[in-house]
């Protein structure tokens, strides 16, 4: 293998642990009861990291969902701790249940999918999981439709993708799992269930990251089908 070839597999394999980070941290914001370690990292230089890169992002949401996120930051200080706990808790039990708002779906992707029965949706889902061998976190006790499962499942399949270009081996199965099921399924209902939490959060740091999650799927969109091609 030429060097060019080498430095061009690491490249790819930095750009997959990269995605596979942003997929892990909306893992993290959406999937964890809000604590105090969760308050520690959100206030931490990962995060301040991850909000540098997403304002240097073009492409809608970015910007006004770090905005968003920066001004709640700054509301944090001198607050104190159990108010903040509090505060987003409730918050994120309204937006991952719809509670209070007709319009405001649970983050399920059978319930974004109305001409499909959901028992239909569960069983692709389950395969899909089956066919790339992979399973998400079952920390998470939820249906496999729910979001921050379906987001996990992407992040795995970038870890494998790393993982492959590092270790020089074929890639293409796991970037087609990965286009696949992103077309199919998350990439197909998420969008929706973004705007309208954005809408409905009582927080600008959900409602932030509602507009970030909507503007990181419209970006893998694109970014997926054009990875498919190239390998």
């Amino acid at each position: 293998m030429t060097k060019k070839n080498l430095r061009d597999r690491e490249t790819r394999a930095e750009i997959a642990g990269g995605r596979a980070s942003v997929y892990d941290l909306l893992v993290g914001v959406f999937g964890c009861l809000p604590d105090e370690a969760f308050l520690t990292r959100i206030e931490g230089e990962g995060v301040q990291s991850f909000l540098d890169s997403c304002s240097a992002i073009e492409g809608r949401g970015f910007k006004p969902g770090v905005d968003h996120i920066h001004h709640y930051r700054s509301l944090m200080k001198g607050r104190p701790r159990h108010e903040i706990l509090e505060e987003l808790s409730v918050d994120r039990t309204g937006i991952l249940r719809g509670t209070g708002h007709r319009d405001l779906r649970p983050p399920y992707e059978g319930l974004y999918k109305s001409r499909k029965n959901s028992g239909d949706i569960l069983l692709e889902i389950k395969r899909s999981y089956r066919k790339a061998g992979l399973m998400p976190d079952d920390s998470i006790n939820e249906s496999p439709d729910f979001l921050c499962l379906e987001l996990d499942f992407m992040k795995q399949l970038c870890l494998r993708e790393r993982d492959e270009w590092l270790s020089q081996k074929a890639t293409q199965e796991t970037v087609a799992h990965q286009e696949a099921f992103f077309r199919e399924h998350l990439g197909s209902w998420v969008g929706r269930f973004c705007r309208e939490a954005a809408k409905h959060a009582r927080t600008d740091f959900f409602r932030g990251f509602a507009l970030i999650l909507d503007a990181f799927i419209a970006k893998e969109t694109t970014f997926l089908r054009d990875l498919l091609e190239s390998t």
